[in-house]
């Protein structure tokens, strides 16, 4: 009698495990069942809304489901992290962010634990950072600006798109690396920081090279500098801060997709197969290089070891440089 119970109790537990996997397997094959919500974490015609639009057109394409891009602003980018968060962990509401990283090393405490409340799916690009000045500035290089700031310390503004950005995170390593007092102004957005070094109101700023490319061609700034450990093809004739002595001065903004820390690890491998396959795509591969950006792909686990590097790096550098939230 014993026997028959344990194989009665075995069976049960074995119809369980089976209806499991196979519910499981089932979800796989249905995702997405629905419009798929992908919460970007900056604001419209910056290059991370531009990146997860182009993206989710064709993951639209390729799932037949819609991917609605919402646009969530604000702390950083951590009001957009925390709400996908708090999101049920099926897939269908995904984050598109930059500075995750940036912003767990800034803020002492978050509301959610960013290592373990969101997965890493799958790296997009990567953005390295252009230095430039305003044309007003008697500055030809990255020599002269020390030299000129130098003599003026605490007088010379730089812009960024936000307190804890990679922009201001590499004004403050250009101030620590060369001994200059440089005047951080936080805007809102990229795209308003330079606006006003544009218009002459700021004169410095670490931009992205996506949206600093035109500007520079236009001769409405001068670039000095960029931080990829290479010369980027947009701008050939402009050095590297590694080139110009500042070793290791190498920073830029990555763009990637993550989701509530609960999904199932085969929903997170289904959406980064995805994301990979419309990376590959010629038009899409064309349209974010020709932005300046590099396309990345890979595995959640080379982005996540990208976000830890960030990480280290950008909080050695906010204690250095004692920068403080708002």
């Amino acid at each position: 009698m014993m026997r028959g119970r344990a194989c009665v109790v075995a069976a049960a537990g074995a119809l369980a495990a089976f209806t499991a996997f196979t519910a499981e397997v089932g979800a796989q094959k249905a995702y997405p069942d629905r419009p798929v919500r992908l919460v970007v974490a900056f604001g419209a015609g910056g290059s991370s809304d531009t990146v997860a639009r182009t993206v989710a057109q064709r993951l639209a394409e390729g799932w037949g489901q819609p991917v609605v891009v919402e646009n969530r602003t604000g702390a950083t980018g951590t009001i957009a992290a925390d709400l996908v968060a708090r999101a049920p962990g099926d897939g269908h509401t995904l984050l598109f962010s930059s500075a995750l990283s940036t912003a767990a090393a800034l803020y002492a405490t978050l509301p959610f634990d960013w290592q373990r409340d969101l997965v890493p799916i799958v790296q997009t690009t990567a953005a390295p950072q252009v230095l430039y000045v305003h044309p007003s500035l008697p500055v030809k290089n990255v020599k002269d600006l020390i030299a000129f700031a130098r003599q003026r310390p605490g007088e010379l503004g730089y812009a960024s798109s936000g307190i804890g950005s990679v922009a201001h995170l590499s004004g403050a390593s250009l101030g620590l690396a060369s001994g200059l007092k440089l005047i951080h102004v936080p805007y809102k957005s990229n795209g308003a920081a330079a606006i006003d070094v544009i218009g002459g109101h700021v004169p410095i700023m670490f931009d992205q090279l996506a949206t600093a490319v035109p500007n520079v061609r236009a001769g409405k700034v001068r670039a000095l500098a960029v931080t990829s450990p290479r010369r980027v093809a947009p701008l050939p004739e402009v050095p590297t801060m590694i080139e110009l002595g500042f070793a290791d001065f190498e920073t830029s903004v990555w763009h990637g997709v993550m989701g509530p820390g609960t999904m199932p690890k085969e929903v997170v491998a289904r959406i980064n197969g995805e994301v990979n396959r419309v990376l590959k795509l010629p038009d899409v591969r064309d349209r974010l290089t020709a932005l300046g950006l590099e396309v990345v792909g890979g595995s959640p686990e080379a982005f996540a070891a990208e976000m830890k590097k960030e990480f280290a790096w950008a909080s050695k550098t906010i204690r250095a440089a004692a920068i403080k939230p708002e």
